[in-house]
């Protein structure tokens, strides 16, 4: 017979011994219903409760990743729609002007893009300890 330790409501939370000696836990009204603690298992709580697993630094450089790769993105976006612009333009000078200056635009996005991604991993490597780059 198990006998319950906190009850909460009309649902018994229990902790005890079984008849053959093993610890028990569980939901229920003798608290049956969930593992035992003795030879024949173990009780686990989950072990995700869905916050991340990584380190500080580590959530820091994903989300910066993360958003580099859609500042670079966005970037060949725009040179894909000026480089359209400038077909589709059938001698217009102002649509002309305006598609290539989208695409010095993006040119300069791309390239400040990807120079946050090398300044980034200067940093890692910096924090990290690491004697080269």
């Amino acid at each position: 017979m198990v006998s319950p330790v906190v009850a909460f409501g009309a649902l018994d939370w229990g902790i005890g011994l079984d008849s053959s000696g093993n610890w028990t836990a569980g939901v229920g009204s003798e608290g049956s219903g969930a593992g035992s603690f003795g030879s024949n298992g173990g009780f686990a709580l989950p072990g995700s409760f869905g916050l991340p697993s990584g380190s500080i630094l580590g959530i820091i450089q994903n989300l910066l990743f993360w958003l580099l790769t859609i500042f670079g993105l966005a970037g060949i976006i725009g040179f894909v729609i000026s480089g359209i612009m400038y077909l589709v333009a059938a001698g217009d000078s102002g649509l002309i002007d305006r598609a290539k200056e989208g695409m010095k635009y993006s040119i300069i996005g791309i390239i400040v893009g990807l120079s946050g991604f090398i300044v980034l991993q200067a940093i890692n490597a910096w924090l990290a300890g690491s004697k080269t780059f």
